[in-house]
């Protein structure tokens, strides 16, 4: 029966992800880099960070390369990401700064 339930949870979470436009999208992209920032600030092992690093750029690469036959969504998609990038920036350089001290305090 819980077989059933996952297959089920597993259905709607395709769907749902082949669903959603453009900003949609680009938000799902600005997530993994909040997730980034999270990981950062937790302190997370350098081999962790770049796997979720490379998980969001195959992640923007996916869905970038979903609109490339569509100019007018590919450029929304990257107005959105442009948007979601210049609001993270800041937050994600301060993170990556405490990161680096943290990660250099630990090596003496």
């Amino acid at each position: 029966m819980n077989w059933k339930l996952l297959v089920l949870f597993l259905g709607i979470g395709v769907f749902a992800s082949c669903g959603g436009g453009p900003k949609d999208d680009a938000e799902k992209v600005c997530d993994c880099g909040n997730g980034i920032i999270t990981m950062l600030n937790d302190n997370a092992s350098e081999n962790d960070v770049e796997a979720k690093w490379k998980e969001c750029d195959e992640l923007f690469d996916q869905l970038e390369d979903k609109y490339k036959d569509d100019e007018e969504k590919l450029k929304e998609f990257n107005e959105a990401g442009e948007a979601c990038s210049e609001k993270l920036e800041e937050e994600m350089d301060a993170a990556m700064e405490k990161w680096e001290a943290a990660q250099e305090g630990g090596e003496e």
